[in-house]
């Protein structure tokens, strides 16, 4: 399990890096998925762009994250992994971390210049943030909330296909907090936005870090109350309701939007 405290020092050879090309996770076409690769190889066998993002510790081993040209990746050695792929396939603490990793490169990516006053930042506070250089304001990694919610009527949920996604998988419904409101407020305003249903006994259930780019995903659960579904097409192709035996394709069960439906479905069959 990775812990958090970031190390402060250079890069030594036996540490480790995840190597990220694009969205792609660069792995050893014969090890493990996710396994992170010495950092001896990696200046050995790539040219990073910038310098090494500390991430953590995997155990006693310093870990740090590093981008790639998009075109340096010898087939024969090597494997770039979407990170969606990843999915169901390493372990969930492996894949949290492999997410702060790359949502670390992003915010160091986003944060070279100071929105305030465009001077350049570097790196301070121990790597945890970076400063700007004239005005001194402090950029750390920064979290959107999202709420996602399971909305039931009785024994039946409520699943949506997101516009332009293809229907691959139908899902509980979501989307940010806006400034100034609760968690709650935002699912009763998401669930009216996307579909036009009054909802109430709005309860949490978990949440879960998902790195696509940088969310913080709070789940809920809540009832019906009234209305008919109304879809927003900019945001949601088909909306229905659907019973335990009878679901269309969902997201795995790795993700907060499986865990929910599958909460629901053991509650309704008694498994």
């Amino acid at each position: 399990m990775l812990t958090f405290d970031r190390p402060t020092r250079a890069a030594a050879p036996s540490d480790l890096v995840w190597v990220f090309r694009g969205r792609e996770l660069v792995g050893s076409l014969l090890g493990s998925p996710g396994a992170p690769i010495p950092y001896e190889e990696v200046a050995a066998n790539f040219s990073v762009r910038e310098a090494l993002i500390p991430v953590g510790y995997l155990g006693d081993d310093a870990v740090y994250a590093a981008v790639i040209d998009e075109a340096e990746l010898d087939m024969m050695r090597y494997v770039g992994s979407n990170l969606f792929g990843l999915i169901g396939r390493i372990d969930e603490s492996l894949f949290d971390a492999i997410g702060r990793a790359y949502q670390l490169l992003n915010w160091d990516r986003d944060h070279r210049h100071c929105g305030r006053c465009g001077s350049t930042t570097q790196l301070a506070d121990k790597g945890q943030c970076r400063q700007c250089e004239t005005c001194n304001l402090s950029v750390y990694p920064r979290l959107s909330p999202c709420i996602i919610v399971l909305v039931t009527r009785g024994g039946e949920c409520l699943l949506a296909a997101a516009a332009g996604g293809n229907r691959r998988f139908y899902s509980a419904l979501a989307g940010f907090v806006e400034p100034g409101e609760t968690c709650e407020q935002a699912v009763a305003r998401e669930v009216m936005e996307e579909v036009g249903l009054e909802v109430g006994n709005i309860n949490y259930f978990g949440s879960q870090p998902w790195p696509f780019p940088g969310q913080l995903m709070l789940g809920y659960t809540a009832e019906w109350s009234a209305g008919e579904i109304n879809v927003d097409p900019e945001e949601i192709d088909e909306a229905l309701w659907c019973t335990p035996d009878r679901l269309p394709p969902i997201p795995p069960p790795f993700s907060i939007a499986g865990q929910l439906i599958n909460s629901f479905v053991k509650k309704q069959t008694g498994d």
